[in-house]
């Protein structure tokens, strides 16, 4: 069995990973941290070495602060204030591999790609994996590797020191982080394209049938419901049966009252023109069937217009006799008001 002095325990970025933080670090890095959380990009993969193939380790990692100082974006640069935050003891986040051998760390790179930062101290408790950090400070990951003696060894790279942040303020740090990541949102288009281009090649019939059938179910209601300019919503339609029993008057000087269910009477006008928009309003204000049939509406009905002279006496256009006598008596107030508006128009 073969043995390694614990003390030369080492670890390094793996190179594609750890050209990027060289890269950023003279740019003073900026790493985005939201309230739901975000992954640290670029990502923390390590190469150990050194290590006891026979001995059992565990591997951590956590961020701890640069200085005690907040800094503030103005002017194209960053200014450093005095940091007013309450610091707390930084949270380790254990490796989700737990204890292995020194051979299986070895063997291949380890990556801390489930921890996620945040600025809301209350995400920490939803899952192990987030860790809180403030924002627009200096922060430093360490690395921690403890043997199952109970002996650590902290590893600090220094070029991995990033400035927290809600949003970019150095375009080429944002360039850089957007063109080298994978996941970021102006590459979501270009690894998507090429997904939908190959399902719409192989099942077009399905692709066409999922986006017509919705637009289909929605067209039948529309297309069964008229619309009809200046009407009330839902208006009821007019039932013959009951414009029927409605009393028209025509250009003569007759209207026809419902003097039982089965026998209709007439009832006398004295001689007028024909109805005009005055003369009408009080027949209409009569039959409160019609306005319920059209809806509550005011309707507007051309009425027959025949020429008359004052010397010559009107011919009454109803085939009914005009004999025959009410049924109900006249209201003299209302002939006297119809009169006086049916004389007006006369003599205009």
């Amino acid at each position: 069995m073969s043995s390694y002095p614990t003390s030369t325990i080492s670890a390094s970025l793996t190179p594609e990973y750890d050209a990027l933080w060289h890269k950023l670090n003279p740019l003073q890095h900026e790493m985005i941290i939201t309230g739901v959380g975000r992954r640290v990009y670029p990502l923390l993969e390590y190469q150990f070495s050194s290590m006891n193939p026979d001995k059992m380790y565990r591997a951590s990692v956590h961020f701890e602060y640069v200085d005690d100082k907040k800094l503030r974006f103005c002017k194209g640069k960053y200014v450093e204030l005095v940091s007013q935050e309450k610091k707390e003891a930084p949270r380790k986040v254990q490796h989700k591999s737990g204890a292995k051998l020194g051979s299986k760390w070895m063997a291949s790179p380890v990556n801390f790609e489930d921890v996620r930062i945040t600025n809301e101290k209350t995400r920490e408790e939803e899952n192990t994996s987030n860790v809180h950090l403030h924002a627009q400070h200096r922060y430093l990951p360490v690395l921690t590797i403890t043997e199952e003696a109970g002996l650590s060894y902290e590893i600090r790279l220094p070029h991995t020191v990033f400035i927290t942040a809600t949003f970019y303020h150095i375009d080429e740090v944002r360039k850089i982080k957007t063109d080298s990541n994978e996941y970021a949102k102006s590459n979501r288009g270009d690894r998507r394209r090429p997904r939908a281009v190959e399902f719409s090649a192989t099942s077009p019939s399905t692709k066409k049938s999922i986006k017509e059938a919705p637009v289909q179910r929605e067209a039948v209601p529309e297309a069964s419901v008229p619309f009809i300019r200046n009407s009330f919503p839902n208006s009821p339609s007019i039932d013959l049966a009951i414009l029927s029993t409605l009393t028209f008057p025509s250009a003569g000087l007759f209207t026809q009252t419902q003097s039982s269910a089965t026998i209709p009477a007439v009832q006398g006008v004295s001689s007028a023109d024909p109805l005009n928009a005055f003369s009408a309003i009080p027949w209409l204000m009569n039959n409160p069937f019609l306005l319920a049939a059209m809806g509550l509406q005011f309707p507007i009905i051309p009425f027959p217009y025949l020429p008359s002279t004052p010397d010559s006496p009107l011919t009454p256009t109803s085939s009914i006799s005009p004999d025959s006598e009410p049924t109900q008596p006249v209201d003299p107030v209302k002939a006297a008001v119809i009169n006086k508006v049916i004389n007006e128009e006369v003599d205009a």
